[in-house]
């Protein structure tokens, strides 16, 4: 995936298809519930990252989208 070309909706969509082809768990997320509510969990280290960045980077998306 080269970054440098990509606006940011492609690379919302180019991160949650690598996150959906992980060779360990495949994308998978199981779903915790705490006293705090609804948590997600990611099943594995390779995939945490890349959720992690697609979290801020949709909250980006959704605020420029609303502009």
């Amino acid at each position: 995936m080269n970054i440098d070309n990509l606006t940011l909706p492609q690379l919302v969509g180019e991160l949650k298809q690598a996150a959906g082809q992980c060779p360990k768990c495949e994308g998978t997320r199981e779903t915790t519930f705490t006293s705090r509510g609804r948590d997600n969990v990611v099943n594995c280290l390779e995939c945490e990252p890349l959720y992690q960045a697609l979290q801020h980077l949709e909250a980006a998306l959704k605020l420029l989208q609303d502009i």
